[in-house]
């Protein structure tokens, strides 16, 4: 399982690393990665971090991080209109391509909320296969586009 995702109007207010640091801490059975593009590739609309997950417990612990993240660290930087409220927008993915997505902060602005939408997303996105799970993590580790986060940032 793959929950990952991005930050929305917050300009460099919060940085991925930091963000992450808070995750790690927090729900520490995750697999942490920061998006980091080879030399040469601009992206200016793109998943920020990656987290893969053993299990469907490790997404319940995730998911009061993601909060504690968003209350912490994103949430702060003021009330807008709707169109650009500081927000994260959150991917919730099998290893099949399949996932549920949605922006906290709009979509779903209440922590009880959006430990429903995960627990709920998981139930029905989960995969049975543990294998599945090592060869996305090779894989994510492998990529040129992927840097794994250690909690130094």
């Amino acid at each position: 399982m793959l929950i990952q995702g991005a930050f929305m109007h917050v300009k460099d207010s919060v940085t991925a690393d930091r963000f992450l640091a808070l995750l790690a801490d927090a729900a520490p059975q995750g697999h942490y990665f920061v998006a980091q593009p080879p030399p040469g590739i601009i992206m200016t609309a793109a998943i920020d971090w990656r987290v893969i997950l053993p299990d469907n417990a490790a997404a319940a612990e995730l998911a009061n991080a993601l909060w504690s993240g968003y209350e912490s660290l994103v949430k702060p930087l003021g009330k807008r209109s709707r169109q650009d409220k500081p927000g994260i927008f959150i991917q919730i993915k099998n290893l099949a391509g399949d996932c549920d997505q949605f922006t906290v902060g709009t979509d779903v602005d209440k922590k009880d909320g959006l430990l429903h939408r995960v627990k709920e997303s998981v139930a029905v996105l989960s995969s049975r296969s543990n294998d599945a799970v090592l060869r996305e993590i090779e894989q994510t580790s492998s990529s040129d586009y992927w840097r794994s986060f250690s909690g130094q940032s």
